[in-house]
């Protein structure tokens, strides 16, 4: 819905634009023609958020493709950018006077993009009564610039949080946990956290020291990873944890350990490592076989016994999710989300059964592709409907049955073949289903 506060005329705007010669303009005549443009930038910001927020209800209500991806599809945009557009929709409905602002030119969509960033992680309570000062923040928008709006909202904010202090404390202890969980697909243990600001301090003040102290000892060492840039710190953390925890708890359970290994029969029983050997961590490390044997003297170990291909003998119908394996083959088609156009990197995806496990389908790579869990959602919970060629071309139905696009496998660019869409008339007539 457009706002009540009177919205630029745009062909009014276009016409002092078009009666400018910009080749020759002064600066009064440039001046002009960017006063224009911004006023009908904005009349048109506002339209397009419409026209988003029009698009949102349409996918919650109706199973409709997400504004974010009809954007990307429709609007020329990055799937980062058509997301930015979607959030700004939800901002402006948050507070309905900056929509009012926006189409008469007073402020510019990155105003809009500013509080979005803002308050996007802010506590709803805290949210509540900054939006509770929207006519504030809009006398803020009109005299500033983006960056300095966007940290004025953030100093309010601050301000907010403060005189909410001691309540926001002790809520911050009641909802601080911890919680872990093993990636069927990848065997890593990944985990979920949420600490006061006292217990983070007690945590990563340590860990940031002892990172320090491990690059310092790789450099010392001779570690190229470590003497460069390249360093990856967030790895480090990771070591540094696990070494203060198992440092911190020696005491209690000095030299055992658990360790899952994935190794094949032959190499287990023989103890020589041959070109088919499968010996490794859960985590992909390569082991010798001496340091399976060596490990199981003291350590509780669980060994997955897999095919001369490398593949779990297990895996088939009896295994839901696909095995390190399939992932390594997928990551080889795929760099980043299946679901055409969307950018989110394949580490982050998890791995979508075409015809779903549980009506039968196997967990064979002619079976799966990669979705990300926004287009995981759009597929089970919206309706839409999923076709895999033998080629792996994808075509992606809505749930009324029209085709929302047709694409090919993210993979590299000397080995991709020329990409075809919904708007290839041959292919869509070929996949339209029958009247």
């Amino acid at each position: 819905m457009m706002g009540c506060m009177s919205s630029p005329d745009p062909a009014a705007e276009l016409t002092a634009i078009f009666a400018v010669d910009v080749a020759a303009a002064d600066p009064t005549e440039c001046a002009t023609v960017l006063g224009a443009t911004r006023r009908l930038r904005g009349f048109i910001d506002q339209v397009e958020a419409g026209v988003t927020r029009r698009m949102i209800e349409l996918h919650e209500q109706q199973g409709a493709a997400p504004a974010a991806d009809v954007h990307a599809r429709t609007g020329g945009v990055s799937s980062a950018e058509g997301k930015r557009k979607e959030r700004r929709s939800k901002t402006l409905d948050e507070a309905p006077s900056f929509e009012d602002a926006l189409g008469a030119g007073e402020i510019g969509a990155e105003h809009v993009d500013a509080l979005a960033n803002a308050t996007a992680k802010l506590d709803d309570d805290v949210k509540d009564q900054l939006f509770d000062r929207e006519d504030d923040l809009l006398d803020d928008a009109r005299r500033l610039s983006p960056e300095e709006f966007g940290r004025s909202v953030r100093d309010l904010a601050r301000v907010i949080e403060r005189d909410n202090g001691i309540e926001r404390a002790t809520r911050q202890r009641k909802e601080t946990f911890l919680s872990r969980k093993t990636n069927a697909a990848t065997g890593m243990v990944e985990g979920r956290f949420a600490f006061h600001p006292e217990l983070a301090s007690k945590v990563f003040g340590p860990v940031d020291r002892h990172v320090g102290t491990l690059i310092a000892e790789g450099a010392a060492a001779g570690d190229a990873e470590c003497r460069g840039r390249s360093v990856d710190r967030n790895r480090l953390a990771a070591e540094a944890l696990g070494d203060l925890v198992a440092a911190g708890n020696q005491h209690l359970h000095p030299g055992t350990g658990d360790v899952t290994l994935i190794a094949d029969a032959d190499t287990v029983a023989s103890g020589d490592l041959g070109d088919e050997s499968v010996c490794e961590t859960a985590d992909g490390c390569g082991v010798a076989p001496a340091t399976v044997q060596r490990t199981m003297c003291n350590a509780r170990v669980t060994v997955v016994f897999v095919d001369e291909h490398g593949v779990p003998i297990s895996a088939g119908r009896t295994a839901r999710h696909a095995n390190r394996a399939q992932r390594r083959a997928l990551r080889a088609m795929y760099r980043t989300c299946g679901f055409a156009g969307c950018d989110v990197p394949f580490d982050r995806c998890e791995m979508h059964h075409i015809v779903p496990w549980e009506q039968g389908g196997p967990t064979d790579l002619d079976n799966m592709i990669p979705l990300c869990s926004r287009h995981h959602h759009v597929v089970h919970e919206g309706g839409w409907a999923l076709e895999l060629a033998p080629d792996r071309t994808l075509t992606i139905r809505q749930p009324d049955g029209q085709i929302f696009t047709v694409s090919e496998p993210d993979v590299p660019p000397q080995r991709r073949r020329r990409s075809r869409t919904v708007d290839d008339p041959e292919r869509v007539r070929e996949r339209q289903p029958a009247a």
